[in-house]
């Protein structure tokens, strides 16, 4: 019998790399609490489409509404459960799907931000793994259909690396990876809390950005004055992500150059900057990061995950983080209504 598979969360990001295990055959379950949502999938199944045309396609899945979980007592077990909601939802999430797992079944976490240790507090160590998500990004975009907003590309650039807390390679680890692997490039990796904060520095640098300013993802990186922003939100969280002592890696921009231009040198700069046009030409008009599409969507943001989380490691290693801590309240003003997002509002900063 093969793994059976959970996704809490049938968003951006959890409907589209399970849709992609449910069309290569893989037994899987989605679990979503946007009702419309999930009749649509039940109805017409998912659609995922894509920036090349001949990818896009649809496919059948199962969906729950969350308060369809308890009839699960009568199934068998999960196996592998995705966690992939909001990371404020990351507790009741995992609570809710933990009865219906194998006693050893693994718990994922396919979600922005760092909260491994979160799901650890709920199911142990033992039970707990991570996934950085890198070169994929989408949107729901209506019930039932999700749009990739990155190129698929080749299959030589890594998307996604999971890895165990511990840090050692395991047969359970390898099973998810190639699960995860039909979706985008997959691979293992040993330094899953390298690769968790080198992903948040480009969410960090990204996404409060886009939710305060109302811009695109290319809006944003074309444009002078929030480009050096996001730069300068870079490089602190590079310093603070080395002074905690991790292992960083290349999540598609050079730390070292980020850092270094974020600090004023005008030579890493100048590189930094024609790598960020660069992306601007590869990238869907429509992107934009998840905190902007929330902000759009009138929802709360993960602002406290991502900036927020940068601001307080900062201070607690003792690096100046203080503009993430800035962005950070401005991005709870734009959520709150309190004012409008516009690239007005970045005057201060």
């Amino acid at each position: 019998m093969g793994q059976r598979i959970v996704f809490v969360g049938a968003g951006a990001i959890g409907g589209c790399i399970g849709s992609y295990m449910v069309r290569a055959g893989e037994d899987v379950t989605f679990v979503d609490g946007w009702a419309e949502h999930v009749q649509a999938l039940r109805g017409e199944g998912m659609h995922i489409t894509c920036l090349e045309p001949n990818n896009s396609f649809d496919v059948p899945v199962r969906a729950l509404h969350i308060s369809d979980v308890p009839q699960l007592i009568r199934e068998q077990p999960f196996d592998i459960a995705f966690i992939s909601v909001k990371s404020y939802d990351t507790e009741w999430a995992t609570h809710l799907i933990l009865p219906y797992m194998a006693p050893d079944g693994v718990f994922v976490s396919l979600q922005n931000s760092i909260n491994e240790e979160r799901i650890a507090a709920i199911v142990g160590w033992g039970r707990t793994m991570g996934c950085a998500v890198g070169a994929i990004g989408g949107e729901l975009t209506a019930p039932g259909r999700v749009s990739r907003t990155t190129p698929i590309g080749n299959r030589q650039h890594v998307g996604l690396k999971a890895g165990e807390v511990h840090g050692r390679i395991t047969k359970r680890l390898e099973l998810v990876t190639a699960l995860l692997d039909y979706a985008v490039p997959a691979v293992t990796t040993t330094n899953l809390w390298g690769v968790r904060w080198s992903k948040l520095i480009i969410n960090a640098m990204r996404n409060g950005v886009s939710a305060i300013t109302g811009l695109s993802g290319n809006q944003r990186d074309s444009i002078e004055t929030t480009r050096w922003l996001t730069i300068r939100l870079g490089s602190q969280a590079v310093r603070v992500g080395a002074a905690m002592g991790l292992s960083l890696e290349n999540p598609g921009h050079d730390l070292d150059v980020l850092a270094r231009a974020g600090e004023g040198d005008k030579g890493a700069l100048a590189e930094l900057t024609a790598q960020l046009l660069e992306i601007v030409v590869t990238r869907d008009d429509s992107q934009r990061p998840s905190m902007g599409q929330d902000i759009l969507k009138g929802r709360r943001t993960e602002t406290d995950f991502i900036n927020g989380l940068v601001a307080l490691r900062g201070a607690q290693v003792g690096v100046d983080a203080t503009l993430h801590a800035r962005v950070n309240e401005l991005v709870k003003q734009v959520e709150r209504g309190v004012v409008k997002p516009s690239p007005d509002l970045l005057a201060d900063l």
